[in-house]
């Protein structure tokens, strides 16, 4: 019997292929959720998903990993930072960009498997064929591309990422935007509402889970940033 989160993500996607849930809001209830159904026939009312590209960690180091209706299930991992790409039978594609969480996928009937990337962080959406890319996922792509500098260059950078928990990488990346904004009364002033964003979350992961902060502090040292 599928479990209730499954039936759950089944209706909200009865018309459709995938579904990002609370994409840039991680704060309300059960977290940002990527839901997607792989069909064994297509729809051809909204996206008709094959396969999902994902990213795992694997002895310390970030490893592509795919999902599709050939994996065995049921299936409860972990998912890393980075990109999401969700994928038709034509390779057209959805991506997003989380910054790590929980995959949880089950078989809903013999003709459709249900998959949930869970994270406390947003799952922003990106680029793709059906959807407007999140405001947010500017600034997520360009923090990955810096982390992507001391991953290849600082030894044991990359285990330390891949160990650091979702929320820690997230308070890293507030913290470099808030330590830019704080920096400008320019961009302040030009930018109130990015400005507002950032310094709400920053109070409530601060509050919420002192130890993730701390920890995103310490990856933005290795960055050359003070937060």
């Amino acid at each position: 019997m599928p479990s209730e989160a499954t039936l759950d993500a089944a209706r909200r996607l009865a018309r459709l292929g995938f579904l990002d849930v609370h994409a840039d809001r991680p704060w309300e209830p059960g977290g940002a959720r990527l839901l997607v159904a792989l069909r064994g026939e297509p729809q051809l009312t909204h996206f008709d998903p094959e396969w999902v590209g994902y990213w795992h960690v694997v002895e310390g180091r970030g490893r592509l990993a795919r999902l599709d209706r050939e994996t065995h299930l049921p299936l409860e991992v972990p998912f890393s930072w980075g990109p999401i790409r969700v994928v038709d039978r034509l390779g057209v594609f959805n991506s997003f960009l989380g910054f790590g969480g929980r995959l949880g996928a089950e078989e809903l009937d013999p003709d459709a498997t249900i998959a949930i990337f869970a994270s406390p962080a947003p799952i922003a959406r990106w680029t793709g064929h059906s959807q407007a890319p999140d405001p947010l996922s500017a600034r997520i792509g360009a923090f990955f591309a810096r982390l992507m500098v001391p991953v290849d260059f600082v030894p044991g950078f990359e285990a330390r990422l891949s160990a650091a928990a979702p929320l820690a990488l997230y308070a890293a990346m507030l913290g470099e935007w808030h330590a830019e904004l704080a920096g400008s009364a320019y961009l302040r002033e030009s930018d109130p509402d990015s400005f507002g964003f950032v310094s709400r979350e920053t109070n409530r992961i601060r509050a919420e889970d002192p130890a993730a902060w701390t920890e995103g502090q310490r990856i933005l040292v290795v960055l050359g940033v003070s937060g």
